[in-house]
């Protein structure tokens, strides 16, 4: 490497004023590109270069058809046709919540049935033809607590297990359940589906 400092001392005709010139146009530059290089390395590791350059955060939301709970008030629920291969089945229209990805679904339930594990289970998300199976509790009766309403057993269902965390939450979820044992029968009280997620 030259010393331009020495060359300053010591000057060779000729070749130190060339290079001393060379110097003091090129050592601007060189600093300017640095300082510039310098900056552009702190953007880009800040989130730089482009708008104000902080991402876009993700809202948590909770989507709760909550009147479907409502719609279903203990005096009058839906009855379960009993020993019919058809069933009841209801639905969840959702068109007003609408998430990316999915942390919790549960689907809850308020029964009125005195045995439960007569019945099976289906829902049917959005986006999709295929009725999934649902695992309710075994012992249902004896494991839930009562409902809000004063009749019936409350039981809350995981849903993330059975549908995919980035299933489409949007649009028509329909809940089936039946009843194929002949002998007993019961009403379906109340239900929802509470889900967890991100925008």
């Amino acid at each position: 490497m030259l010393d331009i400092a020495n060359l300053r001392s010591h000057p060779v005709p000729g070749l130190s004023m060339e290079i001393s010139t060379l110097a003091e146009h090129c050592m601007p530059f060189f600093l300017r590109t640095n300082t510039l290089l310098a900056l552009t390395f702190l953007m880009a590791s800040c989130g730089g270069g482009g708008g104000d350059g902080a991402p876009t955060p993700s809202s948590s939301v909770v989507c709760d058809s909550s009147t479907l709970w409502a719609a279903y008030p203990a005096t009058s629920g839906s009855a379960i046709p009993d020993n019919n291969s058809t069933g009841l089945s209801v639905n969840w229209d959702n068109q007003n919540c609408a998430l990316q990805t999915v942390s919790s679904a549960t689907l809850e339930i308020c029964l009125d049935h005195p045995r439960p594990a007569d019945l099976t289970w289906t829902i049917t998300p959005p986006a999709s033809s295929i009725a999934l199976a649902l695992t309710p509790p075994a012992n249902w009766n004896s494991t839930s607590s009562s409902c809000d309403s004063g009749q019936g057993k409350f039981q809350p269902i995981d849903l993330l297990s059975t549908v995919s965390s980035t299933v489409s939450t949007q649009g028509n979820w329909t809940l089936s359940v039946k009843d194929q044992a002949l002998g007993d029968s019961g009403t379906l009280i109340q239900w929802r589906v509470v889900i967890r997620g991100n925008t």
